[in-house]
């Protein structure tokens, strides 16, 4: 894994910074408080982030619960303390669809949804045609503007797992990227909590179920969850420092 160094914060507007190879990224704290479409919807509406997503949201991870790391780490230790008694949302939302609605695709399983905007389940998400989609080394079809993606049944497991299996979990590496599942695999390992991924079951479902992504820790777990609704005014969302160039 290359190395990542975390940094002292930044006074001002906050931002809780850290490098990852080449790259530096800056997080805006505090988060953003509400609902998924509340949280997203403010994010956009900031001029100098946008929502954080993928691997960032990796590396928001390892630097909460990396914090001890640093002197000036009370901002850090305060994003961890969201992941034990509260949750971080992902803009991502989900489509579990059981094996009988599969009708435009290889088999039943999970679509996954690039949500910037914070739609949540306000729309409608569809089943695709994924005919023409892309496929990668891990099993994941991918949307021709990369906005969608498609994990077979038997390309994910639900619930714990090792170090190396959550990095090569199709559903984790959809959602965080694949350096971004092993970060968070990795991150789970030092704190010696289990990797666990949440989802709907869609052996037990007759029809699709829409859900969003989270963040969270519980019972001695680091999760990536998959099933959560909208809802929860509590939940909170972070923004990483827009790069020149970006809108």
């Amino acid at each position: 894994m290359e190395k990542i160094t975390l940094e002292p914060t930044n006074r001002g507007r906050t931002w809780l910074s850290l490098s990852h190879g080449k790259e530096q990224y800056e997080f805006a704290y505090p988060s953003v408080i509400g609902t998924h479409q509340d949280c997203f919807k403010a994010l956009n509406a900031d001029t100098e982030v946008r929502p954080a997503e993928g691997l960032e949201l990796a590396l928001l991870t390892y630097g909460a619960y990396h914090a001890d790391n640093l002197e000036d780490n009370e901002e850090w230790k305060e994003v961890r303390n969201i992941f034990h008694n509260n949750y971080i949302r992902i803009p991502i939302r989900n489509l579990w669809i059981p094996q009988e609605c599969a009708k435009t695709i290889e088999s039943g399983g999970v679509l996954v949804e690039r949500d910037i905007q914070g739609n949540g389940l306000d729309t409608k998400m569809e089943i695709p045609n994924i005919k023409t989609w892309n496929k990668n080394d891990y099993g994941i079809h991918i949307s021709q503007d990369k906005n969608q993606k498609f994990i077979p049944f038997g390309s994910y497991t639900l619930g714990e797992h090792t170090k190396e299996s959550f990095a090569k979990d199709s559903y984790a590496i959809a959602v965080l990227s694949q350096k971004g599942a092993e970060i968070f695999a990795q991150t789970a390992v030092d704190t010696e909590l289990k990797p666990w991924i949440q989802g709907v079951d869609i052996q037990t479902i007759k029809v699709p179920e829409q859900r969003v992504s989270l963040l969270c820790e519980g019972d001695y777990r680091l999760s990536l969850s998959g099933y959560y609704w909208d809802s929860g005014i509590g939940s909170r969302a972070f923004g990483v420092r827009k790069k020149t160039g970006e809108n």
